[in-house]
């Protein structure tokens, strides 16, 4: 039965004024200690706060105000709420891949441009060659595709060395702070028993401004590379490998190759070698593989 004290008015606009007042310090008094005896023998306090179902006030705090059985009761139970625990898996994003390159000189966006070294005798030339079967004097297929950049020229009296030079105009963009390996197919047409030497420097920056490779300015140079060959040159095309650069802070480079063909002094009239060919295919910058995990002990 409902306590005279304790009717369905009071105990609504009661728990009305609790909500608006000041919670008050919960200090151990005989208020507190009865409200915490009750909600831990009977669950009182929590059916008392939440206003929802008419319970009787016992006859041992009967006479306190309502708003101070409120506050006791709130003191030793907060109500708590349920909650849905959803668990979110956020996968990150995975990196990009690292740019990579294969000029094959059959329909680049990546422009070259050449400048071929000789003496007042000397005569050459240079650029991207399309094969023909027709072609004079004989040249050799391209190791893929139809088409590959050469420099040609003729030893003539008194020379003993050839040189060209040539480069990308437009930068390859690459993966900041990333190793690469840098790789060719080099073709010699002309004299098996000569291999030109080449070496390639790695800029970082290339600007350009004219028509020949004079007009470069290819700066931030990052190294120079130099090749073994992977089969004979002067027989066949060979594969040099051994280029490595790390690329640091750039975000694009520029090779520059230096061909070097000389003819030996023990070769009495280099004039009667005949026209010789130094021809580049399938440029490669492919990120360097990482090495393999060390085995478990």
């Amino acid at each position: 039965m409902k306590s005279t004290f304790a009717t369905a008015f009071l105990l609504l606009s009661g728990l009305a004024q609790a909500a608006v007042l000041e919670r008050r310090a919960c200090a151990a008094n005989n208020v507190v200690r009865a409200a915490e005896r009750l909600q831990r023998e009977s669950n009182w306090c929590a059916t008392w706060l939440a206003g929802t179902t008419t319970i009787s006030i016992p006859a041992h705090i009967a006479t306190t105000p309502i708003p101070i059985i409120s506050s006791a009761c709130s003191c030793v139970y907060t109500p708590t709420s349920s909650q849905c625990q959803v668990t979110v898996t956020v996968t990150p994003t995975p990196p990009p891949e690292p740019t990579e390159h294969v000029v094959d000189f059959e329909d680049n966006d990546t422009p070259w441009v050449g400048f071929m070294y000789l003496d007042t005798q000397g005569r050459g030339s240079y650029g991207v060659h399309k094969y023909s079967g027709s072609s004079s004097p004989p040249q050799a297929e391209a190791f893929s595709g139809t088409s590959y950049y050469r420099g040609i020229f003729k030893f003539r009296s008194a020379d003993r060395k050839h040189s060209y030079q040539f480069t990308n105009t437009k930068a390859f963009a690459v993966t900041p702070n990333t190793d690469y390996d840098i790789t060719f197919y080099f073709r010699q047409f002309g004299y098996a028993s000569l291999v030109c030497k080449i070496n390639a420097q790695v800029h970082g920056s290339v600007q350009w401004d004219g028509d020949n490779i004079d007009g470069g300015q290819l700066t931030d140079q990052i190294g120079t590379l130099d090749f073994t060959w992977q089969g004979n040159p002067a027989e066949t095309w060979a594969k040099a490998v051994g280029g490595q650069i790390n690329t640091g802070s750039t975000s694009g480079i520029a090779l520059l190759f230096s061909t070097d063909c000389i003819c030996p002094q023990e070769v009495a009239e280099c004039q009667d070698l005949g026209m010789i060919t130094a021809a580049f295919d399938d440029i490669e910058i492919k990120v360097r593989p990482s090495p393999p995990a060390a085995p478990t002990p």
